[in-house]
């Protein structure tokens, strides 16, 4: 089953070697999807943000008198082999397909969604010579060296010489696969004629990011990083550096997470979002986020707040997170 509809991909080519303090991969998830639907609108969507976790509740509106039923997909962000084994990626769970641990509630009650993986390299699509060869499809499935250590010499040869996995990289002989994974959950969601119905979906971003320290060529450049910084971030970043300056020489450190949602599959369902709630939480009032999303405003300690009514999303969520290293 093809659904045609992606969340952000994030590709990377850096060297094999990597250090902890490296820059880590993001790789952008976001809202449910559909084929675009005339019946079918969203009365509200209450996005909630942390580093940990994200949480969506929708209530969806029927907006006819039959009853419609719809498959919904909930597409994971596009897995690259390479980047996997070049660039450190926080992956939330150890599972090859759910590495989100993503989990979907309707009204209430568990749903168990079935799973469309597919394989590409270079723009083609190799899920079905894969699946002939026995090899697993998602780039994070622990066991691609020993299927690929089971096959043919004639057939190791092929792969290797095809460049779909590389077992050069490390000295323990381990093949790492070189291809891209993209993985959709999804199943059939009935809307009862001129009724509401509620979904919720939670899953564990993959947050990427390095370490900052206030007071260095790092902190100076991160002004002009294209995340927009208010100004009272900016002035806190600055009393920062200056106590470094007079107390601390080897820098403040805080940690820097970037995390990206996709918003404008949104735009698949009848009409705007007739009443928008984001949140985004902190884990210490003096962690900062950065955004350049319109209207998303610091409402407490670490609360940040964005409200929207007939809300047509443009763009994608990207934000930084300055947390203060503990």
């Amino acid at each position: 089953m093809h659904f045609g509809l992606l969340a952000g991909v994030v590709l990377f080519v850096l060297i094999p070697t990597v250090a902890a303090n490296d820059t880590a991969a993001k790789l952008g998830a976001g809202g449910l999807v559909a084929a675009k639907s005339s019946a079918i609108a969203i009365d509200s969507e209450d996005l909630r943000v942390t580093s940990h976790q994200v949480s969506v509740k929708y209530v969806f509106r029927n907006l006819t008198s039959r009853d419609v039923d719809l498959v919904i997909a909930f597409p994971l962000p596009e897995i690259d082999g390479g980047a996997v084994a070049n660039v450190p990626i926080n992956v939330p769970s150890r599972d090859p397909l759910n590495f989100v641990d993503f989990q979907v509630l309707v009204d209430g009650k568990r749903v168990v969604p079935r799973s469309e993986v597919r394989s590409f390299l270079h723009g083609m699509e190799i899920t079905r010579e894969l699946r002939s060869l026995g090899v697993p499809l998602s780039v994070l499935d622990q066991e691609i060296t020993t299927a690929v250590n089971r096959l043919p010499p004639a057939d190791q040869a092929r792969l290797k010489q095809r460049q779909w996995v590389d077992c050069s990289l490390t000295s323990d002989q381990k093949c790492w696969p070189q291809w891209q994974t993209r993985v959709k959950f999804y199943w059939t969601q009935h809307f009862p004629a001129k009724a509401v119905v509620g979904v919720e979906h939670t899953y564990h971003p993959v947050v990427g990011g390095s370490l900052l320290k206030i007071g260095t060529a790092d902190y100076r450049d991160w002004d002009r990083k294209d995340f927009c910084p208010a100004e009272d971030a900016l002035a806190q970043l600055k009393r920062e550096a200056d106590l470094v300056k007079a107390k601390a020489p080897m820098g403040v450190v805080r940690r820097e997470k970037e995390i990206q949602y996709i918003l404008t599959t949104a735009n698949n369902w009848s009409g705007p979002i007739r009443d928008f709630r984001l949140s985004v939480i902190t884990d210490q009032a003096a962690d900062i986020v950065s955004s350049c999303m319109p209207g998303l405003e610091r409402a407490g300690p670490t609360e940040y707040r964005l409200l929207r009514s007939n809300f047509h999303p443009d763009r994608e969520l990207e934000l930084i997170l300055l947390e203060v290293a503990r």
